[in-house]
């Protein structure tokens, strides 16, 4: 089953296998595993080519993982800004030649750890168990024919992993690059700023209906209904199918005789007590005060007076208008002390004074229950519930599979649940905001993302949801983003206009302001000719530690740890608290006394960033070494 899916094994199931067992080249592609009648090459490597579909795997990963990352701010402009397609053939042409420089040395996977990495996987375990029948449904919906074609790349990753992780520590790092790094990280500076808040200029601009009319004309793209999407969906809910499952006589003897052990109730103890509170490290004039008080309380039931008048009357935890009642308990449900002193006790017997991290205690021991085996009886509503939910779960897997044989055969999500006698939920358009509100979307986050990013053309694909539920998604309709009338997008063009023309003005005026302290001017000077306000931080790290004022930006910090005491940062900074020109006012210098201490860990640090620097330039070098070609029409097909 689930063999439908190969030539689309970017469902859950893929990413999370991917994720938990492939190592840094993982992300690189999978091979061809399948065969057209025409196989077009996106690049060849020394003869061995890197095919379309091999491309396309990993290129819609890459992304994808854009797509997850941006959320709202995603679009195929920003991957192509990002170069994401040459990205992508670059990391598979190097994998490409990882794998033949890991065959020149002679390197090999050891077997038991790919069996380790394989059965190690929680995609492919069930109940804290490595599932055989799991891990073959699994890998075959990820496109692999068996589970050794499986099994054979991950040995090509560990090898290729292997061979990276040599590289990277073959990289040295001497004790003076330690303390470099040191003096850097633990340096402290006082940072000087004056903030241009854009938000402070508003209210001097105004924005004419013509001005918003005109932007609006020119940035229609800007000011566009939502994308909506019309759905179908089939979901299999063991939940609702446990219900109708019919469990017999036979099967309740069976369960309860394997899980008799789980149905035997502990000796239960009921209890109350009179508690005078003191903290663990109080002084010792606390304790001797409370001590003085349950002591007291001690001897006036000695003296026979009733444990719950006495409790009523002194006890100082919340129970006290119960007599101190603290109901039935197993052993090792309270403190320890408390415990071992209840479970001393004869029925009826009080006990001397004890003290927990709660204070001083007096417990008296009101009534016990003793061990008990709960009958077939006692017990039945509850294995019945559960032999319901196991019975439906592997009925729900089951109709899952079935459901995904039967999407391989049929043109539609209609036709495919009509084979398997599934019902078919229609959904009316909707956009992201109106998709919050639907239960199906709403529960489960991926399967929002998928919702709003599948086309009427992609495979449709089984997901399993937490809980054991599966879920089949077919988009009906796409209704793309259209430009708005402008009467419907006034209101946000006029704020638009405004708020670019207060940015615009707040750069003018951060400008003016860092030429004047350039040219000399004291920072309280600046503050008055320009009625910004000033901020002085607290000493601070490179990395913000020291000081958690919005202002003080990674690029802020960056720039400050690059600049002299006494100099202005070459340039205002855009912040979420507005642009930002500033000053180093002070340099603290790192305290060697905590060099020791910090040693090992700067060193691990420097191991991993020269390693990744070393790394780079081999395989910039060993590239040399390769004939390399790449086909740009084929490129330019995605």
């Amino acid at each position: 089953m689930l063999e439908t899916m190969r030539n689309s094994a970017q469902s859950w199931l893929a990413k999370l296998i991917l994720g938990g067992i492939a190592f840094s080249f993982a992300l690189w592609g999978v091979g061809d595993y399948f065969s057209g009648s025409r196989v077009e090459y996106v690049a060849n490597v020394d003869g061995h080519p890197i095919t379309k579909a091999a491309f396309a795997q990993a290129y819609d990963r890459q992304v994808n993982a854009y797509r997850n990352m941006l959320g709202k701010q995603f679009s195929r402009a920003l991957i192509k800004q990002f170069h994401v397609k040459n990205d992508t053939v670059q990391m598979l042409i190097n994998r490409r030649i990882m794998l033949d420089e890991a065959d020149r040395l002679g390197l090999v996977a050891p077997k038991a750890v790919l069996i380790a990495k394989v059965e190690g996987t929680p995609a492919f375990r069930s109940g804290g168990v490595f599932d055989a029948n799991r891990y073959r449904a699994l890998t075959r919906n990820m496109g692999y024919p068996t589970t050794r074609d499986f099994e054979n790349e991950q040995r090509l990753n560990l090898m290729v992993d292997a061979l990276q992780q040599s590289v990277m520590r073959s990289a040295t790092v001497s004790d003076a690059d330690v303390h470099d790094k040191f003096d850097r990280e633990y340096e402290q500076r006082v940072i000087q700023a004056i903030v241009v808040d854009p938000s402070s200029l508003k209210r001097a601009i105004s924005v004419s209906d013509a001005d918003a009319r005109s932007y609006y004309a020119a940035h229609k793209g800007e000011f566009e209904s939502p994308l909506r999407v019309q759905l179908q969906a089939v979901v299999i809910d063991p939940t609702k199918m446990a219900k109708s499952v019919e469990v017999s006589a036979a099967d309740l003897a069976a369960s309860y005789q394997k899980r008799k052990a789980e149905f035997v109730q502990p000796e239960q103890r009921q209890a109350s007590h009179i508690l005078i509170k003191v903290a663990k490290n109080a002084s010792a004039a606390m304790v001797a005060m409370a001590r003085k008080k349950i002591d007291a309380a001690k001897a006036r039931l000695d003296k026979g007076e009733a444990f719950a008048a006495v409790a009523k009357d002194v006890s100082e935890d919340s129970n006290a208008d119960q007599g101190g009642d603290l109901g039935f308990f197993p052993r090792s449900a309270m403190v320890p002390a408390f415990d071992k002193a209840v479970f001393a006790l004869k029925k009826g017997d009080v006990s001397g004074v004890v003290r927990t991290k709660f204070g001083f205690h007096l417990i008296k021991l009101t009534a016990i229950k003793p061990e008990h085996q709960q009958s077939l009886a006692e017990v039945k509503g509850a294995l019945t519930h559960d032999l319901q939910r196991a019975k439906a779960g592997d009925e729900a897997y089951q109709l899952s599979q079935d459901l995904d044989d039967a999407l391989g055969r049929e043109a539609s999500l209609t036709a495919a649940a009509k084979k398997v006698d599934l019902p078919v939920v229609e959904m009316v358009p909707m956009g992201r905001s109106e998709a919050i509100d639907n239960k199906l979307l709403a529960s489960n986050p991926d399967l929002m993302k998928r919702a709003f990013s599948i086309t009427k053309d992609d495979a449709v694909e089984v997901t399993e949801l937490d809980g054991g539920s599966f879920v089949a998604l077919a988009v009906v309709k796409r209704i793309p983003p259209q430009p708005e009338p402008f009467a419907k997008v006034a209101a946000a063009v006029h704020q638009t206009v405004l708020e670019q023309r207060a940015q615009e003005r707040a750069k003018a005026l951060a400008k003016k302001i860092l030429q004047a302290g350039e040219g000399g001017a004291h920072l309280n000077a600046l503050v008055q000719q320009f009625g910004q306000p000033k901020f002085i931080s607290k000493p601070v790290r490179s990395n913000g530690l020291g000081d958690q004022a919005s202002w003080l930006s990674g690029s802020v910090l960056a720039q400050a740890f690059d600049q002299q005491p006494g100099h202005w940062l070459p340039a205002p900074i855009s912040t979420s608290s507005g642009l930002v020109v500033a000053r180093v006012a002070k340099v603290i210098a790192a305290k060697d006394a905590k060099f020791s201490n910090q040693k090992a860990a700067l060193r691990q640090s420097l191991m991993q960033s020269k390693g990744a620097v070393r790394f780079a330039r081999w395989m910039a070098s060993v590239r040399l070494r390769h004939e390399i070609k790449r086909f740009p029409k084929v490129l330019n097909q995605f």
